[in-house]
C-alpha cells in the first residue's frame, strides 16, 4: 500500500470512487459536473486541502481527502478527514489502517495541531479503527452542521 497525491489526471478514477463511497454511505449523489468542480477545488488549490490515492499494487484502491482549517482553541492549523474510502474489492487487507498511518505521518511533518473526522454513530468497525489511532470524541462535543443553499451547486456550475 502507498499513498500518492492525486492530480487532475486522476479525476476519472476519483469520480468513480467518490460515487461508490457516496452510494455505500447513502449520500445523495451530486451532479457529476458539480462533483468534478468540487474535486478540482482541492486538486488545484492545495491550500484548501489534499486528496491522496490509496494504491495497492500501484493501482487505485481508494482515496483519502482532507480539508484544512484553523483553530483558535487549539492554536494552529488543523485538518479534517473529509472522506476516506477503500474500494469494496480491496477491503479487509488493512489498506485503510495503512493509509491512516501514512497520512498521520505526513500530518506530523506539516505541524498540524489536530486531525478531525466524523463517523456514523452505528459504524462500530470504523470507530474501533479510528480509536486505535487516537481519535476520540473531542471534549464530549458532537459535530453539528448547517448546510447553506450556496453549497448545493446546480448542474453545470
Amino acid at each position: 500500500m502507498s499513498l500518492r497525491p492525486a492530480t487532475s489526471a486522476d479525476l476519472p478514477d476519483l469520480l468513480h470512487m467518490v460515487a461508490s463511497y457516496h452510494s455505500h454511505e447513502g449520500i445523495t449523489p451530486r451532479p457529476a459536473s458539480a462533483l468534478s468542480d468540487t474535486l478540482r477545488g482541492l486538486l488545484d488549490h492545495p491550500d484548501r486541502g489534499r486528496i491522496w490515492l490509496i494504491l495497492h499494487n500501484d493501482q487505485p484502491a481508494g482515496y483519502l481527502a482532507i480539508a484544512f482549517g484553523y483553530s483558535i482553541e487549539l492554536g494552529g492549523r488543523e485538518a479534517a478527514i473529509d472522506e476516506i474510502f477503500v474500494n469494496h474489492d480491496h477491503r479487509g487487507k488493512g489498506l485503510g489502517a495503512k493509509a491512516l498511518t501514512a497520512f498521520l505521518d505526513w500530518a506530523e511533518g506539516e505541524n498540524l495541531v489536530a486531525i478531525h473526522l466524523d463517523v456514523a454513530p452505528d459504524n462500530d468497525g470504523a470507530r474501533r479503527l479510528y480509536a486505535r489511532f487516537g481519535f476520540e470524541s473531542f471534549m464530549g462535543y458532537d459535530l453539528m452542521s448547517c448546510l447553506l443553499p450556496s453549497g448545493i451547486a446546480p448542474e453545470g456550475h
